[in-house]
């Protein structure tokens, strides 16, 4: 369902793309960054963790198992073709967030 409504404002100038493939271990999650975009991505992330962290779970091994850590997501649209499954990633642009400054910790 589409919203003609919002305005979509990336947080890249050019998307991340990614896709999983087979690799020495099995099923490998691929990422490319264009460097136009690390900087831009670095700041993305240090806003999220400022307006939207959260609780979420972490595998650390056999030995030590799942554990809960706090962080943030990013998601992304997978699509699957005939060459495995891959997509691109480019979030919404946050807009005004503070900075880690403003922060009370």
């Amino acid at each position: 369902m589409s919203n003609s409504n919002f305005d979509f404002n990336p947080a890249l100038p050019k998307p991340i793309g990614f896709k999983i493939q087979e690799g020495q271990y099995g099923n490998q999650l691929r990422i490319f960054i264009p460097k136009e975009s690390i900087t831009h991505l670095m700041d993305h992330m240090q806003n999220l963790v400022n307006t939207k962290s959260t609780t979420g779970k972490v595998y650390l091994g056999k030995e030590k198992g799942t554990v809960e850590a706090e962080g943030i997501y990013i998601n992304a649209k997978a699509l699957e073709s005939e060459y495995g499954i891959y997509g691109q990633i480019n979030p919404q642009k946050i807009e005004n967030a503070p900075s880690s400054n403003e922060l009370p910790f």
